[in-house]
Parts: structure tokens; C-alpha cells; sequence
């Protein structure tokens, strides 16, 4: 009998440590995608500001170096389970790599690249964070 329940509570434990390790499905380990600027999808914020300029967003993307293919792919970060950070951006006018670490306390995250800490914030499993003029949104 006494060999029943040790035996019940290891696979309990076992069971137990399984679900611990598996994480959650919410956990902020992964790759984000640029998806809105300043609360407007991409292809809506270079329209718009294509627009501004008297310019078709053909023409601003052409400047950039980019295709409208590739607006869902103009910036990645991905923050690894280990505490490092790659982010790729081809917002300029050419693509550029940048590698960091990153933290994360409450609903803030905290990415620093060359010891410059860039500061998102953690809401509805997207990072917001404000770079110069620009709000920029991510999501995995």
C-alpha cells in the first residue's frame, strides 16, 4: 500500500513539473512583428504619408528600398528565452541587424542594444514602444 501512494505522488510530481516546464502559450519569449504605426496598419501610415508628400506609396517604398510585399516584414524582434534580443528593421533605407539582451518587469520590457535601453510596454500580447515622432506597434 505505502509503495501505491509513494508511487501516485512521484507521477503527480512528475506530472506536475511537465506542466511547469511546457510554459505558457502568453509567454513573452518570441518573434514580434511590426504591424501598426502610430495605430495604422503599415500600408495605411506610408499611404498617408506618401500622400503628405505628394507622393504615391509606390515611390516612398521604392525610396525605402522595399516592396508592398514586404511591409508585413519591415521590422522583427525577437526576444529569446535566454535573455537575448535580435532585432531587424528595414525601415531606413537599407536593412539593418541589431543585437541585444532584454528584461522584463510587469508590462514592461526593456531591450537594450549598444547600452541604449529601449522601453515597450505589454498589453494584449503586443509591444508598444515610441521610437523619435513614431508609436510602434508588435505583435507576434
Amino acid at each position: 500500500m505505502m509503495k501505491r501512494i509513494l508511487s501516485l505522488a512521484l507521477v503527480v510530481v512528475m506530472v506536475a513539473a511537465l506542466f511547469v516546464g511546457c510554459g505558457s502559450s502568453d509567454s513573452v519569449e518570441g518573434t514580434y512583428k511590426l504591424k501598426a504605426i502610430d495605430g495604422k496598419n503599415i500600408k495605411d501610415y506610408y499611404t498617408e504619408k506618401a500622400e503628405k508628400s505628394g507622393e504615391t506609396l509606390e515611390t516612398v517604398l521604392k525610396f525605402m528600398g522595399v516592396e508592398e510585399t514586404d511591409l508585413d516584414n519591415l521590422m522583427t524582434l525577437t526576444l529569446n528565452a535566454d535573455g537575448s534580443a535580435a532585432m531587424n528593421s528595414k525601415m531606413d533605407v537599407e536593412e539593418k541587424s541589431y543585437d541585444g539582451t532584454w528584461k522584463q518587469e510587469g508590462d514592461k520590457i526593456t531591450v537594450t542594444v549598444d547600452n541604449d535601453p529601449q522601453e515597450f510596454t505589454l498589453k494584449d500580447g503586443e509591444i508598444t514602444a515610441k521610437f523619435g515622432d513614431m508609436t510602434l506597434t508588435l505583435g507576434k
